[in-house]
């Protein structure tokens, strides 16, 4: 690490703890709006969904169903399970299982 890194290791630091930190220091949150606080409670998913989604498409180029076996039995499970543990690891273990045998 150099000391030019430094300013951007803080920065980094500040941007993701505000997000955090803002919840604690607002107060009345409890009291918005029902379809407002569903919307603050789903974000985070919608936004990780729309991360991650890409990368799982284009990582497996050679074997492109494996990415996409992955989404669809985790998406299959999240539907008539519920959670989020078992659809993920169970599309874990479904796109290794793909990779391992056309791989």
């Amino acid at each position: 690490m150099t000391r030019a890194m430094l300013p951007y290791i803080l920065l980094s630091a500040v941007v993701t703890f505000l997000p955090r930190l803002i919840p604690f220091l607002l107060k009345g949150l409890d009291r918005l709006p029902k379809k407002v606080g569903k919307f603050l409670r789903l974000m985070p998913i919608a936004a990780l969904g729309a991360l991650i989604f890409p990368g799982v498409l284009l990582d497996f180029q050679p074997i492109a169903i494996a990415g996409i076996g992955g989404i669809v039995l985790a998406g299959l499970i999240a539907w008539f399970r519920g959670g989020m543990i078992l659809p993920i690891l169970s599309s874990i273990i479904m796109t290794f299982s793909i990779l391992q045998l056309f791989g």
